[in-house]
C-alpha cells in the first residue's frame, strides 16, 4: 500500500541520514564507498575522496555553546553540498568531520574540488541572525585506481586521514594531497 511505502521511505531515510545537518551519515558512507569502490574496479577508473575537518571546532562549541555548533554544522552542509556534482557525495563521517566521496575523479581534480570547497568556506558570513561567525576547514584528499579485491577501503580513507593530519600539521585551512613518493603503500594508478 501507499502509506506503507511511504512509512518505509521514512525508516530508509531515518537509517541513511544524520539527523542534524540533514546530509548522509556515516553507514551510508560506508555502503555508497563498497559501491563505488566495485565500480571503479569495473570500469577501472580513479575515485577520490576528501577527509573535512572543522578547525578548532570544540573550542568554537566551548566558546559559543552547542546550539551555535549545531547550525554552524548544518550551513557547513548545505554550501559544501552546493560546491559538488549531483552524483557526487557528501556525508558526516562523525563529530566536525565530513567525507566527500568523487566517483571518477582524478587526483588533480579532487584537488581543486577541496581548494574550492576550502575556499567557499572560508569566505563564507556564518550568519545566525545574531552574530556572524567565521570557520575554517582543513581536507586531507586521496585518490586511487582500485583494481581488485585485494583493494582496502579503510586504508583508502586511512590515506585521506593522514593527508588531513598533515593540512592540520601543516597550519590548518589548507588541503593536504595524499603523496605516495613519502609512503610505501599506495594504490596503482
Amino acid at each position: 500500500t501507499r502509506e506503507l511505502e511511504q512509512k518505509n521511505k521514512l525508516l530508509e531515510n531515518l537509517a541513511n541520514i544524520d539527523g542534524l545537518t540533514e546530509v548522509n551519515n556515516h553507514r551510508f558512507f560506508q555502503n555508497f564507498l563498497d559501491q563505488e569502490i566495485n565500480r571503479s574496479i569495473r570500469n577501472e577508473r580513479t575515485i577520490s575522496i576528501l577527509l573535512a575537518d572543522i578547525d578548532n571546532f570544540k573550542k568554537f562549541n566551548d566558546t559559543y555553546g552547542h546550539q551555535t555548533g549545531d547550525f554552524i554544522l548544518k550551513e557547513f552542509c548545505r554550501i559544501t553540498r552546493e560546491q559538488i556534482r549531483e552524483y557526487d557525495l557528501l556525508a558526516r563521517y562523525g563529530g566536525e568531520e565530513f567525507i566527500f566521496v568523487l566517483p571518477e575523479t582524478e587526483p588533480a581534480d579532487a584537488y581543486t574540488v577541496a581548494e574550492k570547497i576550502r575556499r567557499v568556506v572560508d569566505e563564507y558570513a556564518f550568519d545566525d541572525g545574531d552574530n556572524v561567525y567565521h570557520v575554517t576547514i582543513s581536507i586531507g584528499v586521496a585518490s586511487a585506481r582500485p583494481t581488485g579485491r585485494d583493494f582496502k577501503k579503510n586504508e583508502f580513507i586511512g590515506l585521506a586521514d593522514e593527508a588531513l593530519y598533515q593540512a592540520k600539521k601543516n597550519g590548518r585551512n589548507q588541503v593536504a594531497m595524499y603523496d605516495p613518493k613519502k609512503k610505501k603503500r599506495w594504490f596503482n594508478f
